[in-house]
């Protein structure tokens, strides 16, 4: 008799963990609608032109690696990479607004200041997340506040992001002046 009943807990264990496991897979595997991918983003170019492109989780993880390589570098803790597919996802919208107000960040500027802090081989998207921060730094030294900001809440608000739950809540990451930049 105690030998089934020793039977049966295992079994019940053993049928508990497979459960567990199971629905930790299915947790898992439910988190986005497009494996692989981080979001999508749909926004409509200056010209008029619907244009849709995605982020991989692949690209977000290598820039998430890549600027808390840099950020360490300066003694920093790096962004999220929540942060960075809000960034990324929302750069379209930050160029158009650069461009409106007169701001130039290219990337061959933004990669001179990431490498002169921590010469690595940077990925395109940490290029990009960086720029989106410089752009943002620029933007936010501009006079008319109100005005830049009403614009930003259009152009913002012209994007459709389709983002995988783990990537939601962009979080912070300091600006060069040691303020965040709150995204999300």
């Amino acid at each position: 008799m105690t030998r089934t009943t020793t039977s049966l807990t295992r079994r019940a264990r053993v049928l508990g963990a497979g459960a567990a496991l199971l629905l930790g897979v299915s947790a898992l595997a439910g988190c986005s609608a497009h494996p692989g991918q981080a979001a999508i983003v749909n926004y409509t170019d200056a010209d008029g032109v619907l244009q849709t492109f995605t982020l991989s989780e692949q690209e977000v993880q290598d820039a998430t690696q890549d600027l808390a390589e840099y950020a360490a570098a300066g003694g920093e803790q790096g962004p999220t990479a929540a942060f960075v597919v809000t960034a990324l996802a929302d750069l379209p919208a930050a160029e158009q607004l650069a461009a409106e107000f007169d701001i130039e960040v290219s990337d061959a500027d933004a990669l001179a200041e990431l490498q002169a802090q921590k010469d690595i081989d940077y990925s395109p998207a940490a290029v990009d997340t960086y720029r989106y921060v410089q752009i943002a730094n620029q933007v936010f030294a501009l006079e008319d506040q109100d005005a830049v900001s009403a614009r930003y809440q259009e152009l913002h608000g012209a994007l459709s992001v389709e983002a995988s739950p783990r990537y939601q809540g962009g979080g912070a990451w300091l600006l060069q002046d040691d303020t965040q930049l709150q995204l999300g």
